[in-house]
């Protein structure tokens, strides 16, 4: 008998212990949950921003206007404001394929109309059809320039679609989000419910509020930082394979990007974990004596 109030306390320690682990494993998976959402989101719209910079114009010319006029042409170009890149396709690589399209050497029966063009890649903001169109038409206003070809229809449907997936993308990851924080919001709040017994004992005594509240900011940012921690870790091993398995989605050329979302994400959880159980512990301060019960 006399061993039984030991075996309590290591009871108790182990359940503090495995109540400890189980904040900080909820804690990591739904800062994992809030990263991986934000990185999709991310992913996504870097994702559209590239598709509409792959969007190419193709200035024609005439037959019979000198290479040396389009290159004189090109390098004006190139100083539009409007203008992410521009090159020349020369009248032999057109030439080649436009016989690949018909599938024979038209050369061998007619004189060759095909002449050099200049392809077009305008900068993202540009990348819609009503910019595009005027572009188009203040390129058409040069004498030698016989007409100007880029796929209308592609650029119509990104067009109308680019901001409804945005907002439908950032509307789902905003909705998740919420529902995660307070998931670990209420995990929190849990575990300072049972102890609210142990605070008015502690205020009955003469503690005060700054005192009490201390031990549990403490170990609210304690488990943030290692949930951040763990998360932080589970999303760039996530990263890695995505990008093996996906490099056109999960693309590292913006890696500074990449680096700043999992650090907020770290900091998210050391700030959240603490602002919560702050909240947490002022409530049970203040609350009166008959709604301990309650």
């Amino acid at each position: 008998m006399a061993n039984y109030p030991d075996s309590i306390d290591r009871i108790t320690k182990a359940r503090l212990r495995l109540s400890a682990f189980g904040s900080i494993f909820s804690i990591a998976l739904t800062m994992f949950f809030i990263g991986a959402l934000a990185f999709f989101a991310f992913f996504s719209m870097r994702y559209l921003q590239n598709l509409s910079q792959k969007i190419e114009m193709e200035v024609l010319f005439y037959s019979d206007i000198k290479e040396a006029d389009i290159d004189a042409l090109e390098k004006q170009i190139k100083l539009k404001p409007y203008i992410e890149s521009s090159r020349v396709s020369s009248r032999e690589e057109n030439t080649r394929t436009a016989q690949q399209i018909i599938g024979s050497n038209f050369t061998e029966v007619i004189s060759n109309p095909i002449n050099a063009s200049i392809i077009v890649n305008v900068k993202p903001q540009y990348a819609n059809s009503d910019s595009l169109n005027k572009i188009s038409k203040e390129l058409k206003r040069n004498p030698i320039v016989q007409d100007v070809d880029y796929p209308d229809f592609i650029v119509k449907s990104i067009s109308n679609n680019f901001r409804k997936i945005q907002w439908v993308i950032l509307a789902i990851c905003a909705i998740f989000m919420v529902i995660s924080m307070l998931l670990v919001a209420n995990c929190i709040r849990l575990n300072i419910f049972a102890k609210r017994f142990n605070i008015k004992s502690m205020l009955l005594v003469g503690a005060t509020p700054q005192f009490v509240r201390r031990p549990f900011v403490t170990k609210g940012m304690l488990q943030g930082i290692w949930g951040g921690l763990i998360a932080v870790a589970l999303l760039a091993a996530t990263l890695l394979y995505s990008n093996r398995m996906a490099p056109d989605f999960v693309d590292f050329s913006a890696m500074m990007y990449i680096v700043i979302i999992l650090s907020a994400i770290f900091v998210f959880s050391m700030l959240f974990t603490m602002l919560i159980s702050a909240f947490s512990v002022n409530k049970y301060i203040r609350i009166n004596d008959e709604r301990l019960y309650m």
